[in-house]
């Protein structure tokens, strides 16, 4: 049969086709369907003009279907049974047998604090998953509303409408100084922070923002010496040229560990932030994005990285 547009069929016309080849009577089918003898056959006379072909002729055992007719049929029936399996579908997912990449935009933080644990979870329970890491950018909410990332762990202050988050934990500023600087001992003076030499991450995602403005709001100058687009090799430059840096608190806990590094207040005062998983709202009944959100939230948790600060985890889309 050859194929024709439908754009000026109703597509509601096809119920009156499949009833007149149940009963093979109009009348019977008018009453079926609760409608007038003269609505169905308008109808059938409709469709008679778009196919170009009678569809139903009369015979002594009523209305016969005509060969062209008995096709359309066949693929009525078949395109029944494909809206009956869509109307019941329900995607599924499974970790243990997915081999599945997930797209994660993440801070230099974020690796260092969730990726070894997340990498040994998987390993564990889904061995077939993989990830694929993006840095977090200026890009990030378009390609999290383009499905090109699944999601994002960091600190973004506006992705925009269509979006939602989870808290994951929360986070603060300190300075790390070297641990036995020759002119900081035990308290650092907002004096000491202005003359000191700094070097200073411009890592997006990590709430530096918070940083500026705050520095701007107080007047507060600093001596840049260096400034470096990842937390990589900052501890070098801390220590060997007794520079100062703002880092996250669990960062600097990080790059403190070997105990060469000291963390210290700062100065003045600067609010927390909270670290959290951004997605778009099409996807927040996907299984798959569901298992993964829920894996990252329970990994912080048993990490136990907020050390005590507030965990609240609150998802909601942005308006």
């Amino acid at each position: 049969m050859k194929r024709q547009k439908m754009t000026n069929i109703d597509l509601r016309l096809l119920t009156i086709v499949n009833e007149l080849n149940k009963t093979r009577s109009v009348s019977q089918a008018a009453e079926n369907l609760e409608l007038s003898q003269s609505a169905v056959s308008m109808s059938l006379a409709r469709l008679r003009k778009h196919f170009k072909d009678p569809l139903f002729v009369r015979t002594p055992d009523g209305m016969e279907p005509t060969p062209q007719m008995s096709e359309l049929i066949e693929l009525l029936e078949k395109a029944e049974g494909l809206l009956e399996t869509a109307l019941v579908h329900r995607i599924a997912f499974h970790p243990s047998t997915s081999d599945r990449t997930f797209r994660l935009g993440a801070t230099d933080v974020t690796r260092v604090t969730l990726l070894p644990s997340l990498m040994k979870r998987l390993h564990t329970t889904a061995r077939g998953v993989s990830i694929e890491l993006q840095d977090i950018s200026e890009e990030t909410p378009r390609l999290l509303h383009a499905g090109r990332l699944d999601l994002a762990v960091g600190f973004m202050p506006s992705t925009g409408s269509g979006f939602c988050q989870q808290r994951l934990f929360k986070d603060r500023f300190v300075c790390a100084v070297r641990a036995n600087h020759p002119r900081i001992d035990h308290t650092l003076t907002l004096e000491q922070f202005e003359t000191e030499p700094h070097v200073v991450l411009t890592t997006p995602g990590i709430g530096l923002e918070i940083v500026e403005k705050a520095l701007e709001a107080n007047r507060i100058s600093r001596k840049v010496r260096l400034r470096v687009p990842g937390c990589f090799g900052i501890s070098s430059m801390i220590t060997g040229a007794d520079c100062l840096a703002i880092v996250p608190e669990q960062l600097g806990k990080l790059i403190a560990s070997a105990g060469r590094i000291k963390l210290m207040p700062l100065p003045f005062p600067l609010p927390p932030y909270y670290v959290v998983q951004h997605w778009h709202e099409r996807y927040t009944h996907d299984p798959a994005s569901k298992w993964l959100r829920g894996l990252i939230a329970e990994l912080f948790l048993e990490k136990d990285v907020s050390a005590g600060l507030d965990r609240e985890a609150a998802a909601a889309p942005r308006n």
